[in-house]
């Protein structure tokens, strides 16, 4: 069935105080489901930018966005109630513990076995003698392992990565690295990721270079 994001002559541009700022200019682009995709390009080109856009975080100033799962179109919320979402800076819940913060978009989704369903998570990201660490008391690959697995644990049909291993060391972030790439074959999840990391982004099925010209496909 057909399930993809499909960017339409997407402009984009922000205005700050000594004048405007164009990100990109009539981009045409589909992610297809269940594909590995990468994103890259300098710094301050529009990555974050393209990817909260596909995501549905924000519109785009012209052209549109689709959103199809299973050959039905979504509209941005139902597209975040299948998206999970993985960033550079973690965004755990400070105030919850590490099963805690897996569990939290399990029960907000009504499962009644979120818990159990966290734990098993837990698990599978080796960090089961973390379940009742907070934020504050896990290393930053600690929290990011846990991100991964809050972003996974509820099926999601589209996982969206910021820099996710931008602050972590060379050993950290392979891990991470195979962690995701490996949720996302077992689950089937569309994984969308934004890198500086050649070795991440070398990963993935298709790879994107994002410039001030434009995008492109890398071989």
């Amino acid at each position: 069935m057909n399930t993809q994001i499909g960017l339409h002559r997407i402009s984009h541009f922000f205005d700050a105080p000594h004048g405007r700022i164009s990100l990109f200019e009539e981009i045409d682009l589909v992610f297809e489901g269940g594909k590995t995709h990468a994103i890259v390009g300098p710094s301050g080109v529009g990555k974050s930018s393209l990817l909260s856009l596909a995501a549905g975080l924000e519109p785009p100033k012209h052209g549109e966005v689709s959103f199809m799962l299973d050959g039905r179109e979504l509209t941005t919320t139902q597209l975040r109630r299948n998206s999970g979402f993985v960033f550079q800076q973690f965004h755990l819940l400070p105030e919850l513990d590490a099963l805690g913060n897996i569990a939290l978009p399990l029960k907000l989704g009504g499962d009644r076995q979120a818990y159990a369903q966290a734990s098993d998570w837990l698990e599978r990201v080796n960090l089961q003698d973390r379940a009742s660490h907070k934020p504050t008391e896990m290393s930053g690959g600690e929290q990011q392992r846990v991100a991964i697995a809050r972003a996974f644990a509820t099926a999601p049909a589209f996982v969206f990565a910021d820099e996710p291993t931008g602050n972590l060391d060379a050993a950290t972030s392979a891990t991470i690295t195979d962690l995701m790439f490996s949720f996302a074959e077992e689950t089937g999840a569309a994984l969308i990721v934004v890198t500086h990391s050649d070795a991440l982004a070398r990963r993935a099925h298709s790879r994107l270079a994002l410039s001030p010209s434009g995008i492109e496909a890398l071989a």
